[in-house]
């Protein structure tokens, strides 16, 4: 079962989406913010981190930088999630790295995808 960190600052939206990962057979840990996650990653190697772009405290971007200068984490693929639509912004996530930038309103089923076809890749 792939482990996955879900990071969303909206309560609804993180918990909802959980729920609908956990339902496709994914483990999900949750963080409310980026500086949560990078706690949890403390203790934890996820598969995939799924992360909101807009967050207080630290962006998605802040927390990705932060976390691929971590050599257990080099390889751990990121999918950004956010309401965030300019061409720069994706631009930006892409340039980072990340694998996806899907932007909100989003179906369910368009995010279940990209993860098992990013995870089937690795």
């Amino acid at each position: 079962m792939s482990k996955i960190l879900l990071v969303e600052d909206e309560t609804i939206l993180r918990e909802t989406l959980a729920e609908i990962l956990e339902l496709n057979d994914f483990e999900v840990i949750t963080a409310s913010s980026g500086l949560e996650a990078l706690e949890i990653l403390k203790d934890t190697v996820p598969d995939l981190i799924l992360s909101d772009v807009l967050m207080p405290g630290m962006t998605g971007f802040e927390m990705m930088e932060q976390v691929k200068i971590q050599a257990q984490f080099k390889d751990v693929p990121f999918i950004f999630l956010s309401a965030l639509t300019s061409h720069d912004d994706k631009q930006k996530g892409l340039d980072l790295g990340c694998r996806h930038f899907i932007t909100k309103p989003f179906k369910s089923f368009e995010v279940v995808k990209l993860i098992t076809a990013t995870l089937a890749k690795d």
